[in-house]
């Protein structure tokens, strides 16, 4: 990922650290973003610390999905398993905000979004408009929840079933059905305590 990074833009320097371990001085930062991670940091005291001590008066944006929007994502009908799973290793949002003020950042607020249909990268819910992109493998080798938590079983069925429904139209009644108020992803927004 560093290195697609690094092909993407030479204005910015790419570093490659252990989040428990930061290496850098305190107040370094004016602030901090952390898109799709806070899932792969097991405890998140550590990881919400080391932002707090290298962050300076700036806010620390946090984009993630909680398990309830996972829960509602129209992929579980084809991926029931990997999704269910996907969502067990997301927090819930109470724990990481609660994580958040132990540490010593205010919450500022958090804001639910919907995936647009003009979105050009490739997680998870990338495909919600155009659900044909999960039938390349080349896609879902990029998504984490295919690579490492989908059976190559479920994903072959999966597919089978998704090709079927988008040949027959029927995706629609499905995207339908698992419509939602809660949205798809969220932003959760804090700023270190004066």
């Amino acid at each position: 990922m560093i290195e697609k990074a690094k092909q993407k833009s030479n204005r910015m320097k790419w570093d490659l650290a252990d989040i428990n371990r930061l290496p850098y001085e305190n107040n370094t930062f004016n602030g901090v973003t952390c898109i799709l991670s806070i899932h792969h940091f097991g405890d998140l005291f550590v990881p919400f610390q080391e932002v707090f001590r290298v962050i300076d008066e700036g806010r620390f944006v946090i984009f993630t999905s909680s398990p309830e929007q996972m829960n509602t994502y129209w992929l579980k009908e084809y991926f029931p398993q990997a999704i269910e799973v996907s969502a067990k290793q997301m927090p819930d949002i109470t724990t990481v905000s609660n994580t958040l003020q132990a540490v010593g950042f205010d919450i500022i607020g958090h804001e639910t979004i919907l995936i647009q249909p003009d979105l050009q990268d490739f997680f998870l819910y990338s495909g919600k408009y155009e659900p044909r992109i999960y039938l390349d493998e080349t896609v879902r080798a990029g998504i984490s929840t295919f690579t490492n938590l989908a059976t190559k079983e479920e994903i072959e069925h999966g597919c089978t079933k998704l090709k079927r429904d988008i040949e027959t139209k029927k995706i629609n009644e499905v995207v339908t059905k698992y419509s939602s108020v809660q949205g798809d992803y969220l932003f959760l927004i804090v700023k270190k305590k004066k």
